[in-house]
């Protein structure tokens, strides 16, 4: 029995080939060109079953996610930013006559020009 042609047939020129390897393709009128077989390498999950091609990026979908890893990095942040945090001192609200904030001694003078103002049109 003989075999004419090849096995599989060129997606770019549509000659019939044997070894991807060995075949020289036509082209589309630009000249012959020699046509690389397209290789990936991916390596399936064991967890998931999908493919993946970086082992570092992959996260499996469905129920367990990565909902929890995120969850507990945001309580992370929040307790560091909660610890960082400094108490409020409104300068409107100090009641500290010895207080030597910049902002609470100008309010302060600020408050008494005011009332020596009122006090003198009346």
């Amino acid at each position: 029995m003989k075999v004419k042609g090849g096995l599989v047939r060129c997606g770019r020129c549509g000659r019939r080939y044997t070894n991807p390897f060995s075949h020289v393709c036509a082209g589309r009128g630009n000249g012959r060109t020699r046509v690389k077989p397209k290789f990936s390498a991916s390596v399936k999950c064991p967890r998931c079953g999908r493919p993946y091609a970086n082992p570092l990026t992959h996260v499996c979908p469905g129920k367990s996610g990565d909902f929890r890893r995120r969850k507990k990095v945001a309580e992370k942040r929040a307790k560091a930013a909660a610890r960082g945090a400094r108490p409020k001192h409104s300068h409107r609200t100090c009641r500290d006559p010895d207080c030597q904030r910049v902002a609470c001694v100008a309010y302060r003078e600020g408050v008494e020009d005011g009332m020596d103002a009122a006090r003198e049109d009346s």
